[in-house]
């Protein structure tokens, strides 16, 4: 289900080690660069490795080395995938679970009504199995139990970015953030409300050596919404060829677009790309669609841009790989340049 591949795999004798380790590296192989092409994210693996998180072991060798707890946002915001000033709005929980060697630390929590962000410190008495990769790997894979909201009881959504997205400190040491779409529980969303995870596998994935560290990290915290980050842009007149703009909304970290398509193509994923209004493409993160409505995920605009431009295309076509707009205008389906102020 997580991946085609697994139709294959031959049942050995040791069964629950063989699923868990099949399991972490079905994730880690998903890119945490994605491709242009749209890809639906799959459920189940955000219900299965939907939790963030980052590990803290209290050892003094390396207290010099880790951040100070709460600050972790501070740490990595600059060099994750969709850059920000996360620390500014963020709020230090500073609460730890240790089991097998292994602390967990749940750091900073953020919440802006369209999703919400949790970073971890961990850190481990066992050595993280870095391979050839050193400590340039920005990613831990991980397995929970539950990660859920007291509002909603559906599995909240992590889909993108597989595992936990940071860096490494040394070889026992990861900071990182979880991301989830909290859009994806189609309620509204309270101005307050309980976060619950419950960590049970942690790991690395190497060519040779695939790592499986098992215990029980619980968390339970309160979150308070700042709604006044997410920015809802009004727009009009913007259908056509089957194509919809339903509502765009932007926070300082990412820019969620909706579309809708025609009932003739209810589930059909179509490419999208938005500009600014000096012509930079916005960076691309992931679409899922539901009932026909098709959210997809792209990086926050600068602070002085004016106005985006929205292209929806019929892709694949040799030219949907230009980078240049110019070169998709005889596969447009709808263009739309929309005022931000």
């Amino acid at each position: 289900m997580i991946n085609e591949n697994f139709n294959n795999i031959q049942i050995p004798d040791g069964i629950d080690s063989t699923i868990e380790n099949a399991v972490l590296k079905a994730v880690n192989d998903k890119k945490l660069r994605k491709p242009k092409k749209i890809k639906i994210a799959s459920i189940a693996v955000s219900a299965s490795f939907a939790v963030l998180f980052t590990l803290g072991y209290s050892n003094p060798a390396f207290a010099a080395k880790l951040p100070i707890v709460g600050s972790v946002f501070e740490s990595i915001e600059k060099n994750i995938y969709f850059p920000g000033n996360y620390s500014e709005y963020s709020t230090s929980v500073n609460k730890s679970a240790v089991s097998n060697g292994i602390k967990i630390t749940m750091s900073d929590i953020l919440c802006d009504g369209q999703s919400l962000y949790v970073t971890y410190k961990v850190e481990s008495q066992t050595k993280f199995n870095l391979g050839d990769k050193s400590l340039t790997m920005d990613q831990l894979m991980y397995s929970a139990a539950y990660e859920k909201v007291s509002f909603s009881n559906k599995e909240l959504d992590a889909s993108g970015v597989a595992g936990l997205e940071g860096k490494f400190l040394d070889e026992h040491t990861f900071i990182g953030v979880e991301k989830y779409n909290l859009d994806s529980l189609d309620t509204s969303i309270p101005d307050s409300f309980d976060f619950q995870v419950k960590l049970s596998r942690i790991g690395t994935q190497d060519l040779e050596k695939d790592q499986l560290l098992r215990g029980t990290w619980a968390f339970k915290v309160p979150v308070k919404v700042d709604k006044s980050l997410n920015k809802n842009i009004p727009i009009s007149d913007a259908e056509a060829n089957g194509q919809k703009i339903e509502s765009i909304s932007i926070t300082p970290f990412q820019t969620m677009l909706k579309t809708a398509h025609s009932k003739d193509d209810f589930e059909t994923i179509y490419d999208k790309r938005i500009y600014d209004d000096k012509g930079n493409e916005l960076k691309f993160d992931h679409s899922s669609i539901e009932n026909g409505v098709e959210t997809s995920l792209f990086a926050t605009p600068s602070k002085d841009t004016k106005s985006i431009r929205i292209v929806i295309y019929n892709g694949p076509l040799k030219a949907a790989n230009s980078r240049d707009p110019k070169d998709l205008k005889d596969i447009i389906l709808l263009d739309k340049t929309v005022p931000l102020n």
